[in-house]
């Protein structure tokens, strides 16, 4: 067994969720991959999370799927990450910072949106990804929480905070 380091935590307990899926403790690859390939707004399964167990843990969760109008699957995906102590716990459940994955190409300011099951998340044209993109940022959760370094990481963490403010009203 691999020990934890400061690049590696203990093992993860995560919780795998599907909007009308129900959830899975302690997902494997199979488990995670099937969601992913299942996502389909229009047959109610727009929405997925994958989650450390607890009430403030560190998650990766994914909007979208198949676009008929654009003919072609289109993802949104945003990874929350809390600050740490040395120990690996959490030092406040409110110092996190909530990022949005995107490509490394034009569009950074072109505004568009993902559809997922009666609803739609906002976002930037980079910010629309592939579903082999949400597989490889999935996995490298599952592995160590890490965060793949072939995509940029756009903050939207004053977006999230005045989302959370309007539901808190």
């Amino acid at each position: 067994m691999a020990m934890p380091t400061k690049d590696r935590p203990a093992a993860l307990k995560l919780v795998l969720s599907g909007e009308d899926c129900g959830t899975v403790n302690s997902p494997n690859l199979d488990d995670t991959l099937n969601l992913l390939f299942e996502l389909d707004p229009a047959d109610g399964t727009g929405f997925a999370c994958l989650a450390e167990i607890g009430d403030f843990g560190d998650y990766v969760q994914v909007a979208g799927g198949y676009d008929p109008e654009a003919n072609d699957k289109r993802y949104c995906l945003e990874r929350r990450i809390y600050a740490r102590s040395h120990d690996d716990r959490i030092v406040s459940p409110y110092d996190y910072d909530h990022l949005i994955a995107g490509h490394r190409h034009d569009g950074a300011a072109t505004e568009t949106s993902v559809k997922t099951n009666g609803f739609k998340v906002d976002c930037r044209t980079n910010e629309v990804l592939f579903l082999e993109d949400v597989i490889d940022i999935f996995q490298a959760f599952m592995h160590a929480r890490d965060l793949p370094r072939d995509y940029e990481w756009r903050s939207n963490r004053a977006e999230v905070d005045l989302i959370g403010n309007c539901h808190r009203n």
